[in-house]
């Protein structure tokens, strides 16, 4: 599964001024979401077995460690996530300026 820096990397040097990077975003939060789903269904059966043999411990602990790899993943979004809308939001605040400065001209 790809990190965000996996999705950095491999968008650099393309990003547009038309490229969505929220629904990049998006999309991302959206495998993610997937894959808790997954993780979850496997740890409850996990949990529903009353015969936990070593290998299936040591799965559910590598479960464990991806979701906390999520979670951190999950916290770079949102501060990604942030910084993209601020971004967007002074381009609309530029693009206003513009807007206004051709109108008197």
């Amino acid at each position: 599964m790809p990190t965000i820096v996996d999705i950095s990397a491999r968008h650099k040097g393309c990003y547009a001024d038309d490229m969505d990077h929220l629904a990049v975003l998006r999309d991302k939060i959206g495998s993610l979401r997937a894959e808790i789903a997954q993780i979850k269904e496997l740890n409850d059966q996990y949990r529903r077995e009353r015969k936990n043999e070593v290998q299936a411990q040591v799965a559910h602990g590598q479960r464990h460690e991806r979701l906390q790899a999520i979670q951190q993943e999950l916290s770079q979004l949102a501060d990604l996530g942030r910084r993209v809308r601020s971004v967007e939001q002074m381009k609309e605040h530029h693009r206003a300026g513009l807007h206004l400065v051709g109108k008197a001209s």
